[in-house]
C-alpha cells in the first residue's frame, strides 16, 4: 500500500484508540466507495465479516490467526478451482483433438 505509515497508525492505536478506529473505519470506507457498485457491496460484505470476525476472536492476535486462517481457506478453494478448471481444459483440447481426426 503506497503511501502507509505503518509507525502513524501504530502511535494513533496507542495514543487515542478511539481515533485510531474511526481513522481506520473511514480508510476503509473510501476503499471501498473507490469502486463500482456490485464490487463495492461484495467488498463492503466482506469487511462487516472480518470485523465480526475480529470482534468474536476474543484478542488482536486471535483475529489475525482466524482471519489468516479463513484467507487459507478462500486460497484451498481457488488453487481447487484453478486444478479442476485446467483438467477441464485440458479434457476440451483432447476431445477437439478427437474431433479434428475425423474431419
Amino acid at each position: 500500500m503506497a503511501g502507509f505509515d505503518f509507525d502513524h497508525w501504530c502511535d494513533l492505536a496507542k495514543r487515542d484508540p478511539a481515533a485510531f478506529f474511526h481513522a481506520r473505519h473511514r480508510l476503509i470506507e473510501r476503499f471501498i466507495e473507490s469502486h463500482p457498485a456490485p464490487q463495492a457491496r461484495r467488498l463492503r460484505e466482506m469487511q462487516a465479516f472480518i470485523d465480526c470476525v475480529r470482534v468474536s476472536s476474543g484478542t488482536p492476535m486471535g483475529a489475525v490467526r482466524n482471519i489468516a486462517g479463513l484467507m487459507q481457506e478462500r486460497l484451498d478453494v481457488l488453487r481447487r478451482k484453478g486444478a479442476e478448471l485446467n483438467a477441464a481444459g485440458e479434457r476440451l483440447k483432447e476431445m477437439m483433438h478427437r474431433l479434428e481426426e475425423h474431419i
